[in-house]
C-alpha cells in the first residue's frame, strides 16, 4: 500500500483538521487540503468511545479576547508569545475608572459538570480573577497569583452554583493553564476573566490604566477535566473525526445530512416537557456515553395493572417517516417498548437493553440495537406515519414477558440522549434543551483542484465503513467530481445499497447490496475506453466504451449538501494513472 501511495496525486486520511479544513496527507504543502463547513455543533465519538460535542470547546472566539464582552478594561491583541510558539497571546489592560476590568462570554449550556480553563501569565501585576456565573443562580469566583503561580482565595457570587474547584498546571515560560470546575444547573453561564487589585479584593476598583495580564487559549468542555485546548473562531464548519467499535485506533471523516432533534431537554427527563406515567425519574444518576454523570434513572414505582411510560409531543406530520433513539443501560427492568400510533395502527417494539438484542415486533416498523460501550445501547425505532390521523408514541417499560401493562416492583433503566428526527435513519446524536436543536449537513469540497484530479485517465479509492442502518434514499455518494463547465463523474449508492456509475465513468453497476455496520475498500478506474470496479480484492464490474471527463473541484460523500452518504471514510485517495488490476486487487483488499 506504501508504494502505491507513491503514485497518488492526494490522499486524504483523517488524522488532522482545524476549522473549515480537512488536511490531506499527500501533498501536504496545504494544495490538497479540503474546505469543510457545517454551521453548527455535531457530535462524534473520540478516541476514548465517548459521545463528544464537536467542537469540545464551547466558548468561540478563544484567542480574540478583544472580540468578548467587557467590563473596564482594553484588549491589546497578539502581543506577546502563547504557550503554543505563536505570536497570538493578548493582553488584558485596565482602565483607568473604578470599575470592574474584565473580559467575558456568556453561552447557554445544559445540566452537569463543565470545566473552563484559561492560560494566564503576568504581564505588570500580580493578580488575576476567574469567575464562573450562572445567571440565574450566581456562581464563584478563584484568585491566581501570577508571579508565583499558585491558587489565593475563593468566594461565591450571589448564592453559587454546584460543586466547584481550581486546578493550576504551569506550561512553561511563566505561563499557567487555570481551570475551574462546576457543577452547573442549566441555563446561560458567563466566563470572565478579570485583573484584579489584590488577593481576594473587591472586584471594582480604580484602575490606573496600565496594569494588565497576558491571556490565551479560554475553552469550555464539558467534563472534570480540562480537554486538550482545541483554538475556535465561531466555533462553526469544524470536521468530525469519529472512531468506531468503541474508540480507539484510526479515525474516519463523518459526513452526515441535515437533522434536527425535535424532541427538547434530550438529557433531563425530569423536565416537565417529558410527560410521565406510573414512574420516577431521578436526574444525573450515573455515568452517560458522554463520560459524565448526567444519565436519569426511571424507576417503574409500585402502581398494579397499569402502563410506565414517558413521552413528549412533537409535531409528527402524516406520510413522514421518523426515527426515534435513545441510550439505555439495564439496572434491573429488563425490557423497554417504543410504540408509535400512527394515525391508524399501534406498533411497537420491545427490547432487551440486558442483553443488547430486539425482544419483539409488530408491523412495519425497523429497530436496532448496538453496543456503545460500558452496558450501554443504542435503541432505534423507525416507522411511517399514515397518510391521516393523529399520530403519538411513547417509551415505556415492560415486565419480564415484554408486556407494557403490568404491576410495578421498583425496577430500573438509565436512559440519556433522546433523539426524534424526521429522517429513514437515524443519525449522530444531536444534543438539545429547551428547543428542537438542527445539526447542518457536512460538506466536504475542494474547487479548482484540476492539477490533482484533472485528466480523462486515474483510480479513485475509497475505505469506507457503513452504518449501522442503511437507507433506501437515492442517492449515497461516495464522490462528485465535476468539470469547469458543471459536467460530472460520480460514485454512488442507489436506494438498494448498490454501488453505480454515471455514463462519463462507464455506467458500472455492482448488482450486489453493501452491508450495514461493514468496511469496504472500493476503487474505480477509468480512462478512455476503459472503466474498472474493485471492491474488497475482487473486480465486480467493467466497461470498454466511453469518454470520461477532465475534472477540476471535487465533492466527498455529497453533492451540494444533499444525497449524503450512509458511511464514514477511513481514507480517499486519487490516483492520476489507471492502475493495473494487480495494484487494484492488493489496493483493495481488506
Amino acid at each position: 500500500m506504501s508504494d502505491l501511495l507513491n503514485k497518488a496525486s492526494l490522499v486524504v486520511i483523517p488524522s488532522g483538521y482545524k476549522e473549515d479544513t480537512v488536511y490531506s496527507v499527500v501533498p501536504s504543502d496545504g494544495s490538497g487540503d479540503l474546505s469543510f463547513t457545517r454551521a453548527s455543533n455535531g457530535t462524534r465519538v473520540n478516541s476514548a468511545g465517548l459521545v463528544e460535542v464537536c467542537p469540545w470547546n464551547l466558548l468561540d472566539e478563544s484567542e480574540r479576547f478583544s472580540n468578548w464582552a467587557l467590563q473596564g478594561s482594553s484588549v491589546s491583541s497578539d502581543s506577546t508569545t502563547a504557550p503554543n510558539g505563536t505570536t497570538t497571546a493578548d493582553t488584558i489592560i485596565e482602565s483607568n475608572t473604578t470599575d470592574e476590568h474584565n473580559r467575558y462570554q456568556e453561552t447557554t449550556i445544559g445540566g452537569g459538570q463543565f470545566t473552563y480553563s484559561i492560560y494566564l501569565k503576568r504581564f505588570n501585576t500580580d493578580w488575576s480573577a476567574l469567575y464562573v456565573f450562572n445567571t440565574a443562580v450566581g456562581g464563584v469566583r478563584y484568585w491566581v497569583n501570577l508571579s508565583t503561580l499558585t491558587a489565593g482565595t475563593s468566594a461565591n457570587i450571589g448564592s453559587g452554583i454546584g460543586t466547584t474547584s481550581l486546578s493550576l498546571e504551569s506550561v512553561g515560560n511563566g505561563w499557567v493553564r487555570a481551570s475551574i470546575t462546576f457543577t452547573n444547573p442549566s441555563g446561560a453561564c458567563r466566563f470572565y476573566v478579570a485583573n484584579a487589585q489584590s488577593n481576594g479584593g473587591a472586584s471594582s476598583y480604580a484602575g490606573n490604566g496600565t496594569n494588565g495580564i497576558y491571556v490565551w487559549g479560554a475553552q469550555l468542555n464539558i467534563g472534570s477535566t480540562a480537554k486538550p485546548y482545541f483554538p475556535t473562531t465561531d466555533r462553526l464548519n469544524v470536521p468530525r473525526l469519529t472512531y468506531q467499535n468503541g474508540g480507539g485506533g484510526c479515525p474516519s471523516l463523518l459526513l452526515e445530512k441535515q437533522s434536527t432533534n425535535l424532541f427538547t431537554y434530550s438529557e433531563q427527563l425530569d423536565n416537565a416537557d417529558w410527560f410521565k406515567n406510573n414512574l420516577t425519574i431521578t436526574a444525573n444518576s450515573t455515568t452517560s456515553p458522554d463520560g459524565t454523570q448526567n444519565a436519569d434513572l426511571l424507576d417503574d414505582g409500585t402502581a398494579s395493572s397499569t402502563q410506565h411510560w414517558i413521552y413528549q409531543g412533537p409535531a409528527f406530520s402524516n406520510s413522514t417517516t421518523y426515527t426515534i433513539s435513545f441510550y439505555a443501560k439495564y439496572v434491573s427492568r429488563k425490557y423497554m417498548a417504543v410504540n408509535i400510533y400512527n394515525g391508524s395502527t399501534s406498533q411497537y417494539v420491545v427490547y432487551d437493553i440486558q442483553n443488547g438484542s430486539v425482544y419483539g415486533s409488530t408491523g412495519d416498523v425497523t429497530a436496532s440495537m448496538t453496543s456503545v460501550g460500558n452496558g450501554w445501547y443504542r435503541v432505534v425505532y423507525t416507522r411511517t406515519m399514515a397518510s391521516s390521523g393523529s399520530p403519538n408514541f411513547r417509551i415505556a417499560m415492560a415486565d419480564d414477558t415484554g408486556n407494557e401493562t403490568y404491576t410495578g416492583s421498583n425496577k430500573q433503566v438509565y436512559l440519556w440522549g433522546m433523539q426524534c428526527e424526521a429522517s429513514s435513519y437515524p443519525t449522530s446524536y444531536i444534543v438539545s434543551t429547551s428547543s428542537s436543536a438542527t445539526r447542518v449537513a457536512d460538506v466536504c469540497s475542494k474547487s479548482g483542484i484540476g492539477a490533482l484530479i484533472g485528466g480523462t485517465s486515474g483510480t479513485v479509492f475509497f475505505d469506507i465503513k457503513t452504518n449501522p442502518t442503511l437507507s433506501s434514499a437515492n442517492y449515497k455518494q461516495f464522490c462528485y467530481y465535476v468539470t469547469s463547465g458543471g459536467s460530472q463523474s460520480y460514485l454512488y449508492l442507489d436506494g438498494a445499497n448498490k454501488i453505480r456509475t454515471n455514463a462519463t465513468w462507464g455506467s458500472l453497476f455492482y448488482n450486489t447490496a453493501l452491508q450495514p455496520n461493514t468496511r469496504y475498500k472500493v476503487a474505480l478506474v477509468f480512462a478512455p475506453n476503459d472503466f474498472a470496479l474493485y471492491i474488497n480484492g475482487v473486480s465486480v464490474a467493467t466497461a470498454s466504451s466511453g469518454t470520461p471527463n477532465n475534472n477540476v473541484d471535487l465533492q466527498i460523500g455529497q453533492f451540494n449538501g444533499t444525497e449524503m452518504c450512509e458511511f464514514v471514510f477511513n481514507q480517499y485517495t486519487h490516483f492520476p494513472s489507471r492502475l493495473t488490476n494487480a495494484e487494484l486487487a492488493s489496493l483493495t483488499s481488506l
